[in-house]
């Protein structure tokens, strides 16, 4: 059995390897009177030097330091994770500052082909992390009443977002208890609608694409509203759940000033977007727009003067047929000041 080194043995080795290579030429008399003469720093230097470099060595090995309340901290000379150089931070994990973040999230709506969904945006201040994003889409999607009153969350009162994650291929949403089966009144259509709505919801708060949206209850993959999820849930076609029309800005009840731009998404036939703004049943405005491909979900955008006064904007599809059908639309309440 090898007995255990002794600590100063083994600095005096570290010495020694330091300076082993240093052979100084002539008598030692010779020696003493160059460096008085020449250079007298010299007589302190070496040394200094091989003391530098052992203690380097140490460092450099990773001797840890102790805090007073007996904490690991990092290695001497190196900066503690998520502390900046100019001040210190506050004991438990780093958080990202806070910033305001327009927050995605999708409801269901009635058009004139039945329910579909709708996005919304509300503006929150969160971190800037991904997942802060993520969880503040889900809550609202899933358990916050829409700021548009024409809209509705498919999902049960009291659903409950846990933890969700996003490690760069798929987005992981826990929900708690009390989902797994669907509800007493719950169409079996309103229930794959309810799922997609979460679908919808964490890919748009990821931004990344049709991202896999794995989705747990109390950690069982198994059903949500009794739908199959032990694997990850991909999105329907979108021309299938979203509604054609759909207005982004401004939002319902906004209060806002003239000239304002409205901003959304549509399908229509040759991209014609029309829209109107209304008092009660009167047009005080109108006009139509085109979006940026035709007969699929894309960006349109058009800008509205118009007094003071509260206002509908109404935004539609057009009628081909002329026989009067329906077309669909999405409405804001507006206030111009």
């Amino acid at each position: 059995m090898t007995a255990p080194s002794n600590p100063d043995d083994d600095l005096r080795r570290l010495l020694h390897d330091a300076v082993a290579d240093v052979h100084p030429h002539g008598t030692y008399d010779d020696v003493r009177s160059r460096t008085a003469e020449e250079f007298p720093m010299k007589r302190w230097f070496v040394p200094t030097i091989a003391v530098a470099a052992v203690m380097a060595a140490v460092v450099g090995g990773g001797v840890w330091l102790l805090s007073d309340d007996g904490q690991k901290l990092a290695p001497t000379g190196t900066p503690s994770a998520g502390v900046s150089s100019g001040g210190s931070q506050p004991s438990g994990s780093p958080t990202s500052a806070e910033e305001d973040r327009a927050v995605p999230a999708y409801y269901a709506g009635q058009t004139s082909h039945g329910t579909k969904l709708f996005r919304e945006f509300r503006r929150e201040r969160l971190c800037a992390d991904t997942e802060c994003l993520l969880k503040a889409a889900l809550v609202n999607a899933l358990a916050r009443q829409p700021q548009d009153t024409d809209y509705r969350s498919l999902w049960p009162d009291g659903t409950t977002v846990g933890d969700v994650s996003y490690d760069g291929q798929t987005i992981v949403v826990h929900l708690a208890d009390g989902v797994q089966d669907r509800p007493a009144g719950m169409s079996a259509s309103d229930a794959d609608l309810a799922l997609q709505q979460l679908v919808f919801t964490a890919q748009a708060a990821v931004g990344q694409g049709r991202v896999p949206v794995q989705v747990a209850v109390e950690g069982q993959a198994d059903t949500v509203l009794g739908v199959p999820t032990s694997d990850a849930l991909t999105t329907a076609n979108p021309d299938d759940v979203l509604a054609p029309v759909q207005v982004d800005s401004p939002s319902d009840g906004a209060s806002v000033s003239s000239p304002f731009t409205v901003t959304g998404r549509a399908a229509t036939f040759e991209a014609n977007v029309v829209w109107e703004l209304k008092q009660g049943d009167t047009v005080v405005k109108h006009g139509f727009t085109t979006a940026q491909e035709c007969c699929t979900l894309s960006p349109y955008s058009f800008k509205v003067t118009a007094p003071q006064g509260s206002y509908t904007l109404v935004v539609h599809d057009t009628d081909e047929s002329d026989g009067g059908l329906p077309v669909n639309e999405d409405t804001k309440q507006i206030t111009v000041k």
